[in-house]
This record gives C-alpha cells, sequence and structure tokens, in this order.
C-alpha cells in the first residue's frame, strides 16, 4: 500500500507529517476555493465576452456545455478506475487540466485583442497624431447624429476583430472541454478519499467544512471579477465612456492568467498526497460492513474494464441513489438560470453593470457557508436519522419556490428604450421625426431625455443633428426641437428591489446548502463500499447531462426570446441589446418554479425510500463505545 508522500524522486521522510486528514482537508478545500472562483469569475465576465465577440445567449450556452459533455464522456470510466488507484495523483492531473483551461479561455483575447468598437470609444482612437490621454470627446459621437448620407461599413475590420467568428467559440467550448476533465477528476475521487481515510461519524463536518472552503471560492471569484471589470477591456488605452454605460467592456481576460497558474500550483500540491493516509492504513485491511454491505478483507484490486457493466447495472438499480441523483438534477435545471445568467439577470431586471454582481454573489455565498458550517455541525453532532434530515431536504425545495415566487413580483420601474410603436408586441426604431436621418448601421449608443425620462436607442433615431463638446445632444427632433438629451441610458433608483433580491437569494442559499451534506451522505451509505467513487461519477454524469448542459441552453433560449434588439451587422445576428424586461423575468423564474417544484417532488421519494438508511454506522459506533466501556 502506497503511503509515501511527494512527487517521482522527490520524497523526503519529514512530508510524512503532513499526511493528515487535516491537511488533506485543507489542500483539497482551497483547491476547491481555486475551481469554484473561476466557475464564478466565468459567470461574471460571461456578458462581456457575449458583447465583445457578438454571441447570443442561446449560442453561449451551447458552448459552456463543453464541461458537461467531457463529463459525460468520461466521469463513469474515470471515476470506476480511479477510485482503487493513487487518488491525490489522478486529481493532480485533473487541477493540470484545469490550469490548461483557463489559459485557453484566454486566448480569444490574444488572437483578436479588445476588438473594432471597444477601440473606438478610447482617446487614442480618435486621432493618432495625439497622444493627449484627454480629447475633445465630441467627436466619437459625430457619426451618430443624424445626417442624410448613410455611414459605410467596412465588414473587413469587424472580421479582423473576431466579432461574429466562430473561433473565439471554439476555443471557450475546448477550454470547457478540458475543465471537465478536472471537475471530474475533483468531485467523483476527492470526497470520497476524504470519507475513506476518516471516520463515517466525523464525515458530515469534513464534508462541511470541505463544501464551505470550496463556497468560498465565487466570493474571492466575484471580487476578481468585479477588479478585472472595472479596468477596460485594454489597459493601455483611455476610454471616453464610464464604466456604467452598458457600450463598457472589461479586462475579461485577465483573471484567466492568475487563476491559469495557481491552478498549475495545487496541482503539484495535491499530488504529494499518499494512496491512502497512514493513520487510515488498518482501515483497508479488515472488513467493515456497512448498511449490508460487507468490504473485501484485503486491499481492492484494480477493477477490470469486463466488470465495468456489471457495476453500472448495480448502480442503476439503486432506487435510492437514482432518486436521489434524480432530485439533484431538478434542483440544478431549475438554478441554472440563475447561475448561468447572474449578471445578465441583475443588468436587465435592476439596471445594475456586471461588475454589480459582487454584491450580490458574495451575499448568497455567505448564506452558503453558513448553511454548511451549521449542518455539518449539527449532524456530526446530533446525528438525525434520516426520516428527519431527508425530509428536511422537501422543506427545502418548497422554500426555493416560494422565493423564485417573489422573484417575479420584483418588477423595477426601468426606463426602457423607446419604440416608436404603439403596438406593445413590436419594437419599432424608426418614426417620422428620423424618416430623413440614415440610421441603419447606428451601433447601440443610448442617449437619454432626463425631463421626459425616456431612452433613445442612439442620437440618430432621436433624431438629434449636432452634439456639443460635453456630450449633450441638441436639435432632437423626436424628443423636441429645445431638449438637451445626455450621452446613456436614463437610469432608475433600483436599490430597493435589488436589495430584496439580495436577501431573498441568501435565505434560500442558505437553506438549500444545509440539506447538501443529506444528500451526499445518501450517496455514500447507499452503495457498496467499493462503488462510493463510481457512484460520485454517475451522478455527476447524470447532472452534466440532464441539467448542466440543457440547463443554460434552456434559459438562454428563454433570453434571447424576450430580446427586441438584436446586434445584426454585416448581415449577421450577434448578442442582444435591449430585453422586453417583464417576459424575461417571467419566462425564467416560472421554468425555474416548475423544475424546482418536480425536485421537490422526487425529495419526497428519496425520504420514503431512505427512512431506514443507516448514515452513520451505528454498528461499528455501538461496537466502539462497548469497548469504551469495558
Amino acid at each position: 500500500m502506497d503511503q509515501s508522500c511527494g512527487i517521482s524522486l522527490f520524497r523526503p521522510k519529514w512530508l510524512r507529517k503532513f499526511a493528515t486528514v487535516k491537511s488533506f482537508m485543507a489542500v483539497y478545500g482551497l483547491l476547491g476555493t481555486i475551481q469554484a472562483m473561476a466557475f464564478v469569475y466565468l459567470v461574471v465576465t460571461l456578458t462581456t465576452m457575449e458583447k465583445r465577440f457578438k454571441i447570443p445567449s442561446k449560442t453561449t450556452g451551447i458552448i459552456l456545455t463543453g464541461n458537461e459533455i467531457s463529463q459525460i464522456l468520461l466521469s463513469l470510466i474515470l471515476s470506476y478506475h480511479g477510485a482503487h488507484r493513487n487518488r491525490p495523483r489522478w486529481i493532480a492531473w485533473g487541477v493540470a487540466f484545469s490550469a490548461l483551461s483557463c489559459f485557453i479561455v484566454a486566448l480569444p483575447h490574444l488572437i483578436y485583442g479588445p476588438g473594432a468598437d471597444a477601440l473606438s470609444l478610447t482617446a487614442q482612437s480618435k486621432n493618432d497624431n495625439f497622444k493627449q490621454t484627454t480629447l475633445n470627446t465630441s467627436r466619437s459621437f459625430e457619426d451618430q447624429i443624424c445626417r442624410s448620407e448613410e455611414k459605410s461599413v467596412d465588414c473587413n475590420v469587424q472580421d479582423r476583430s473576431g466579432d461574429f467568428s466562430i473561433i473565439p467559440l471554439v476555443l471557450v467550448f475546448f477550454s470547457q472541454f478540458i475543465l471537465g476533465i478536472g471537475n471530474t477528476l475533483y468531485f467523483s475521487l476527492g470526497q470520497t478519499y476524504l470519507d475513506d481515510n476518516t471516520s463515517k461519524t466525523e464525515t458530515p463536518i469534513l464534508l462541511g467544512w470541505t463544501l464551505a472552503l470550496r463556497t468560498l471560492g465565487p466570493a474571492v471569484g466575484f471580487v476578481l471579477a468585479y477588479i478585472c471589470l472595472n479596468v477596460y477591456i485594454d489597459p493601455t488605452k483611455v476610454p471616453l465612456i464610464d464604466k456604467k454605460d452598458p457600450r463598457w467592456l472589461g479586462a475579461w481576460w485577465l483573471g484567466w492568467i492568475l487563476l491559469g497558474s495557481i491552478m498549475f500550483v495545487f496541482s503539484f500540491l495535491v499530488a504529494m498526497f499518499p494512496q491512502y493516509l497512514p493513520a487510515a492504513e488498518t482501515k483497508h485491511l479488515y472488513p467493515e460492513e456497512q448498511n449490508g454491505f460487507l468490504a473485501e478483507a484485503t486491499t481492492p484490486e484494480i477493477p477490470k474494464l469486463k466488470d465495468f457493466p456489471v457495476a453500472l447495472k448495480r448502480l442503476l438499480k439503486n432506487k435510492l441513489l437514482m432518486y436521489n441523483n434524480l432530485s439533484a438534477v431538478f434542483y440544478i435545471l431549475g438554478a441554472s438560470g440563475y447561475i448561468t445568467y447572474i449578471s445578465k439577470y441583475l443588468e436587465v431586471q435592476f439596471q445594475e453593470s456586471a461588475t454589480y454582481t459582487v454584491i450580490t454573489g458574495p451575499s448568497m455565498l455567505v448564506g452558503m457557508v453558513a448553511g454548511f458550517l451549521i449542518s455539518g455541525y449539527l449532524i456530526t453532532k446530533y446525528r438525525p436519522g434520516p426520516v428527519y434530515l431527508l425530509g428536511w431536504n422537501v422543506v427545502v425545495g418548497i422554500v426555493f419556490i416560494i422565493g423564485q415566487l417573489i422573484f417575479i413580483q420584483l418588477d423595477c420601474p426601468i426606463t426602457e428604450v423607446h419604440s416608436f410603436s404603439n403596438n406593445p408586441k413590436i419594437f419599432e426604431l424608426n418614426a417620422v421625426c428620423n424618416a430623413n436621418c440614415s440610421c441603419n448601421n447606428i451601433k447601440y449608443s443610448p442617449v437619454c431625455d432626463s425631463v421626459g425620462q425616456t431612452t433613445y436607442f442612439s442620437p440618430c433615431h432621436a433624431g438629434c443633428g449636432n452634439v456639443s463638446e460635453n456630450k449633450l445632444f441638441t436639435g432632437c427632433a423626436c424628443a423636441g426641437p429645445d431638449k438637451l438629451l445626455k450621452d446613456g441610458p436614463c437610469l432608475t433608483d433600483c436599490y430597493y428591489y435589488f436589495l430584496m433580491f439580495v436577501l431573498i437569494s441568501f435565505v434560500i442559499n442558505f437553506m438549500g446548502s444545509s440539506g447538501r451534506i443529506g444528500n451526499l451522505l445518501v450517496n455514500y451509505r447507499s452503495v457498496h463500499i467499493k462503488d462510493k467513487s463510481f457512484a460520485q461519477g454517475l451522478a455527476l454524469w447524470m447532472i452534466s447531462l440532464f441539467a448542466l448542459i440543457p440547463g443554460p441552453i434552456i434559459y438562454g433560449i428563454i433570453i434571447d426570446s424576450s430580446c427586441t434588439i438584436w446586434n445584426d451587422y454585416c448581415g449577421k445576428r450577434g448578442n442582444c441589446y435591449t430585453y422586453d424586461r417583464r417576459k424575461m423575468r417571467v419566462y425564467l423564474n416560472s421554468t425555474a418554479i416548475i423544475l424546482t417544484a418536480l425536485g421537490v417532488a422526487t425529495d419526497a421519494v428519496v425520504w420514503y425510500l431512505g427512512r431506514n438508511l443507516d448514515l452513520y454506522d451505528n454498528k461499528q459506533i455501538t461496537t466502539k463505545r462497548k469497548q469504551e466501556n469495558n
């Protein structure tokens, strides 16, 4: 049995003192922190990537499935074979793949740069002969006002910038595919390694700490995204717009380089742990009974490929395991709209930029961390029976549904882009007042009539004929010839509604995390000991196939269906400029409610089937108490 610590020829004896459960939990938990940082960083910067490369939300949902596709293809095989090999070493290889994926996702920026649109909004692009950092900013708006001649378009400029190109999409998809390998090894092998090297009664609190450490990752990921998105996409240029402008593009690529470097270091740290921790040596040499499953009295053999179908059939026939996995599928499907498109949801519903996700995200995560730690402590201390532990998950699901019902009602009175159509179902930008203006190739450049609180798509569509040096538009036929329009959309105070969304998210995430440990214990205790890692791989496979792949695509379609103005350029459709907020809010939350309700129903079945499950190895506890009394 391999208990040596280190890598290759580097195996000093002093490393053995770090071969403990606490050391592994610290490294594994912090590794989860870094991986969770990467996931949240992707979610927060997603809107910026869509704007930069002109990607519709539906297409984004498809390219993000690369992660899940690799998990579907590899999770069962990797978890089946990796369960009885050197699990820390396999996890380390997975982390190395995750590091590589971070570098790949940054490649589109390194290849194409910030893009023509972003560069056109910088001081340097207005006059190459000037090196001053501030110029006459009115020049950036001269080609957006009303004019008789239509602006010519050079589509080759867009092609060179990577706009509408398939190459960025392929690179992001490939990076997610590689990331899926790392996630598979991390989840399927790491938690079972921890469970196999500690007492069953201590597993809940250790899982609570591990999940809590992983949950801290998104909080740091939000901060990292906030810092990077507050830097202009090209840090060497001086932007002519501020961060509240919807055309602002932050340095989304910057964080990936940092995250990839940190993951690469952690791959070496986790690789130094032995196949089994020294303190758990005797645990793997003697028989152990758990829920009627008797383990082998010797170290398990490496599984053979011919036994794979038999083991898979054994798990698929386990009703408790399958219903438990199915409940996770429905809950993740219900939450994937908020998870993947949280930045867009905040931007559209509450007029908050992607950088403000740093406020919402940590508030949700504080609730999750508290839920993991408190539930882990209470389960370890009081060891509630399966009737109470699994019944609690039904209550959690009901709370989720109540929160989603409230989300539908949070309607902030935001001023949307003005439509000249009397039919609310038809969005029209052209009218008599701008009929003499050539606005066909004008990009989204919103202006606000602060008196009437009306936002127009551009100065051209507002019929404006002139612009001053301080970016005030005059002679705007659609608003009134005497009115002044200012650059940027009309902003509304949505703080109350935004705060309500944050508070409700805190509550439902606290409740949701409090039931997570119970779900994990069901997966561990309802199967044969040798099948634990394989069962985790199967759970990951089901979640990837039935939740993580269709989820972003379903909600991407819902979001795109609520789009009122598309970025159509050179005959190609790109990202969406403006949305029907009510349609997005009602459709997204209603879909989430239906899926969550199915999760509640499935959890009720788990509660019934698992009511007699031995979650804490009570026979071992009884034997230990008898030995202590003697």
